[in-house]
């Protein structure tokens, strides 16, 4: 009886710290967390980066204009401080203006609301976006 109960506690615990989805880990809560946690799987674990930050149909065009898989391209990524400029959101989309350093450059990363998070559905190379 304390084995079962034990393992149903371990269980429990477990599904808590994935924050409560017993499908995996929950995608990031805003904009600006998952840009936190891009950068930190870039630096240290490019298949979370692939798995759970980049969508489906983002990853499959990488893939086919990259000739190589998301894993493969983020291993090899160098990790570079960025300053954000910018985060525009509308509705469900979000756009996150970045500037890299010391290299210069700029990217803009567009990201989709799901049911659990934010996601991403582009990454844009180029300057801030213009303002209508």
């Amino acid at each position: 009886m304390v084995l079962v109960t034990g393992a149903g506690g371990l269980a429990i615990a477990a599904v808590a710290l994935r924050g409560g989805r017993p499908g995996g880990p929950v995608l990031p809560g805003t904009p600006t967390a998952w840009l936190d946690a891009f950068s930190a799987g870039v630096a240290r674990d490019s298949g979370d980066v692939c798995s759970r930050l980049l969508s489906p149909a983002f990853r499959s065009a990488m893939k086919r204009d990259a000739h190589e898989s998301c894993a493969a391209y983020y291993a090899r990524a160098q990790v570079l401080s960025i300053r954000v400029l910018r985060i525009l959101r509308a509705g469900g989309t979000a756009a996150l203006e970045v500037r890299y350093w010391p290299r210069g450059g700029y990217s803009t990363f567009v990201l989709d609301r799901q049911a659990d998070g934010w996601q991403a559905v582009a990454i844009v190379p180029g300057g801030p976006l213009p303002i209508a």
